[in-house]
C-alpha cells in the first residue's frame, strides 16, 4: 500500500512521556497515512486498513529500536578494525578508534536486553554491509565532535553518552543517504524517520550510569487508552467520509472542491473525526495537530487551508450544538 512519506516535522503536544514510543502525534500521523492510502486504492475493507495500521505503527517502533543500534553498529565495527589491527601486530592504533571501541555508554546500550533480543530477532547483515555504515565510520574518526571529546580528556559515562548524542545528530539525523538505506528495508520508514530520531535522543539522555541489561527503552504504547485511541481514531475517520464531504462543498466558496489537495480533505476529515468523537481532547489541540500535519505533509498552502476549514467547521459544529461537551 502506497503511503504518504514526507517528513514529518516535531508537533508539540505536552503527551509525550520518556517511556512512552507511539505517542499521539504519531497515531494521528498514521491514521491520516492509512485512510488516505485506503481511498487511493479503491477503498478496500475496515479490516485491511486496521491490518495496515497495525503493521505502520508496529513498523515505527522496529525504526526506533533500529535507529537506537546504529551507534552500537559503529562500535562493533571500528572493534573490528581495532582487532585486526592488534592481530597484525600494527604499530600504531588510533587513539579515536581505541575511545570509541570502549564507550561506556554504547557497552551498555549494547547489552541491553530488549535491544539485544530485538536484535538477534532481525537480521541486520543489510547494515553491517552497506557502505554507509563503513563510510560514516570513517568520518566519525575525522568528526569534530570526536576530536573534542578526545582533548577533553573527560572519559566517563556521562562524557561517553554526550559524544553519541552529538554523532547521532551530526551523521543519522538529515541524512539523505540512511534514508535511503532505510526505505530500501521498509518502505514505512523514511516517513517515519523524523519523528522517531527524536524519541532515540529522548532515550539516550534518559540512560543512566550502572543499569546494565534493564535499562527500559520506550513502550509501544502509553497505555491501552492511547492504543484504543488509534483504531478509534482510524475507524471513526472512514465513517466521517460523508460529513466532510458536505461541510467542505458548503464551505469552500474560494475554492474548486475538486480541486482542492486530496491529502487535504484527508486530514480535515480525521480532525473532524477527533472533533466529534474524542469529547475529552481540546478543540485548539485537534486544530493544533492537524494544522502541523498539514503543513508537513501537503502543499505549501494547505497549513493555511486546513486551519481556515477547521475553525469554519467547529463554529458550524458549535452553533449545531454537536460540541457542547467538548473544552476549548
Amino acid at each position: 500500500m502506497e503511503f504518504v512519506r514526507k517528513k514529518v516535522v516535531l508537533l508539540r503536544t505536552g503527551l509525550t512521556v520518556w517511556t512512552q514510543m507511539i505517542n499521539r502525534v504519531l497515531i494521528r500521523l498514521k491514521v491520516v497515512q492509512v485512510i488516505y492510502a485506503y481511498y487511493q486504492n479503491g477503498g478496500q475493507k475496515t479490516a485491511m486498513a486496521d491490518r495496515e495500521l497495525a503493521q505502520s505503527i508496529d513498523s515505527a517502533y522496529s525504526l526506533y529500536k533500529t535507529l537506537l543500534f546504529i551507534p552500537v553498529a559503529w562500535a562493533r565495527q571500528i572493534r573490528k578494525s581495532v582487532a585486526r589491527q592488534q592481530r597484525m601486530n600494527a604499530p600504531h592504533i588510533s587513539r579515536k578508534e581505541q575511545l570509541l571501541a570502549g564507550n561506556l555508554f554504547l557497552e551498555q546500550l549494547e547489552s541491553n536486553v530488549e535491544l539485544a533480543s530485538y536484535i538477534q530477532s532481525n537480521d541486520m547483515d543489510w547494515l553491517f554491509e552497506s557502505d554507509w555504515l563503513k563510510d560514516t565510520c570513517a568520518r566519525i574518526l575525522e568528526s569534530d565532535a570526536l576530536e573534542e571529546y578526545v582533548q577533553c580528556e573527560k572519559f566517563d559515562f556521562e562524557s561517553d553518552k554526550e559524544l553519541v548524542r552529538k554523532l547521532y545528530k551530526e551523521f543519522i539525523e538529515e541524512n539523505d543517504a540512511l534514508d535511503s538505506l532505510l526505505e530500501e528495508q521498509n518502505i514505512y520508514w523514511n516517513g517515519d524517520k523524523e519523528l522517531i530520531d527524536s524519541f532515540v535522543l529522548k532515550t539516550i539522555r534518559a540512560f543512566q550510569e550502572g543499569i546494565v541489561g534493564e535499562q527500559p527503552l520506550k513502550s509501544e504504547f502509553k497505555d491501552e487508552d492511547d492504543r484504543k485511541f488509534a483504531t478509534d481514531l482510524l475507524h471513526y475517520g472512514l465513517l466521517t467520509a460523508d460529513e466532510r464531504e458536505q461541510v467542505v462543498a458548503a464551505n469552500c466558496r474560494r475554492w474548486d472542491p475538486s480541486r482542492l489537495a486530496f491529502l487535504d480533505v484527508i486530514i480535515i476529515q480525521v480532525a473532524m473525526a477527533e472533533m466529534l468523537h474524542f469529547p475529552q481532547i481540546p478543540i485548539k489541540v485537534t486544530i493544533n495537530e492537524y494544522v502541523e500535519l498539514a503543513k508537513s505533509l501537503s502543499t505549501p498552502a494547505s497549513g493555511s487551508f486546513v486551519n481556515g476549514m477547521l475553525d469554519t467547521i467547529v463554529k458550524d459544529l458549535k452553533a449545531q450544538g454537536r460540541l457542547d461537551n467538548k473544552d476549548l
